[in-house]
């Protein structure tokens, strides 16, 4: 036996003991996700209404400040005098 034939006799056998631990550990991972499934959804469903929450109060915040903002301001409580409703300037 020379050397090409004894590397190549330890990788088919390096390869043949690996694929088995690797295939059940590889099936035994991919039928835990399918099975297990329930920690995503519960993280999903904290992130959505993580989402949701900030939005609403993005919303409720804006609403206040801007209702706020407005009652402050009496630019608009009394109408501008026009020209053309003074009475005539005596001349």
């Amino acid at each position: 036996m020379n050397e090409v034939d004894l590397n190549s006799l330890l990788k088919r056998a390096a390869l043949t003991t690996q694929k088995a631990p690797l295939l059940t550990r590889e099936s035994a991972l991919t039928e835990k996700l399918r099975n297990d499934d329930g920690r995503a959804r519960r993280w999903r469903f904290f992130v959505r209404l993580l989402l949701i929450g900030s939005l609403v109060s993005g919303v409720a915040t804006a609403g206040a400040v801007c209702w706020t903002l407005a009652s402050q301001d009496k630019t608009h409580t009394t109408p501008p005098t026009m020209r053309l409703f003074r009475e005539p300037l005596s001349k």
